[in-house]
């Protein structure tokens, strides 16, 4: 058989109903048929079926414990046989073609990591993409303080320092050889600490501002728990982290 073009792995902690609402979309604009469906079903036993669907293959992975964000994604990895894989979160919905516009970029050297632009349920431009963050901008974004400039979001492309795990799409290779996630994080800054690894390897993070999906997020961490604890410890990690001083060296020099 004829590889998939695009590994999907998508972690579900309980989102049944997200998925399939996100399924059904993909069906819509996407040609399953080139695609590889690998679905982690991270508590066990908790997923409606997924429907074949047309799908070129697909897997329901069951860890036999609950694993983190960076863990799952990596061990979808092991699973995957297309040339391309993207991290995708359940919680998203297509509204147009998305992923051959994005593969271009890939062809075309535009891009080594890259995104479409995310909104939310309103319409908003989420803060999908930023620049390399420090404390201070950290804190301010917990307080609800944060500023976004989503001017750059005029239809055309933005390389910003880094790209939320909600979409991404690279190659498989690339992935593979930048090491995948960080496992140590867990659920938080995975995906920040991935794209600055990549920026240190002089690979280009790239985001489409004309091409767009939805997104509904939980906004987790910003309520008082693990998750809140989760992100502290999270946010500590990489900000005392060899990457961040790297990267913080290599943005004054440029």
């Amino acid at each position: 058989m004829t590889p998939p073009l695009i590994s999907l792995s998508i972690v579900s902690h309980g989102d049944g109903p997200a998925l399939r609402l996100l399924l059904e979309s993909l069906a819509r604009y996407e040609a399953l048929d080139q695609m590889q469906l690998l679905v982690t079903d991270n508590l066990g036993d908790d997923l409606p079926d997924v429907p074949i669907g047309g799908w070129h293959s697909r897997a329901l992975l069951r860890p036999q414990k609950p694993r983190g964000f960076a863990a799952n994604h990596n061990a979808a990895l092991e699973c995957a046989t297309a040339q391309y894989f993207c991290v995708l979160n359940p919680d998203v919905a297509f509204e147009q073609p998305v992923f051959r516009r994005l593969l271009d970029h890939l062809v075309g050297g535009a891009g080594h990591i890259v995104a479409p632009l995310i909104l939310d349920a309103s319409g908003r431009i989420q803060d999908s993409f930023r620049s390399l963050p420090a404390a201070l901008d950290i804190l301010q974004r917990r307080m609800g303080r944060a500023s976004f400039d989503s001017t750059a979001a005029n239809g055309g492309l933005i390389f910003p320092d880094w790209i939320a795990g909600t979409f991404m799409l690279m190659q498989a290779s690339v992935f593979a050889h930048l090491g995948g996630f960080d496992a140590r994080y867990r659920l938080y800054f995975e995906d920040v600490d991935l794209c600055t690894r990549a920026r240190l390897d002089g690979l280009r993070i790239l985001v489409d501002s004309g091409i767009r999906i939805r997104h509904d997020p939980r906004r987790a961490s910003g309520r008082i728990g693990v998750h809140l604890l989760w992100h502290a410890r999270s946010a500590l990690r990489f900000l005392s982290s060899d990457v961040y001083r790297r990267a913080r060296g290599m943005d004054r020099r440029a």
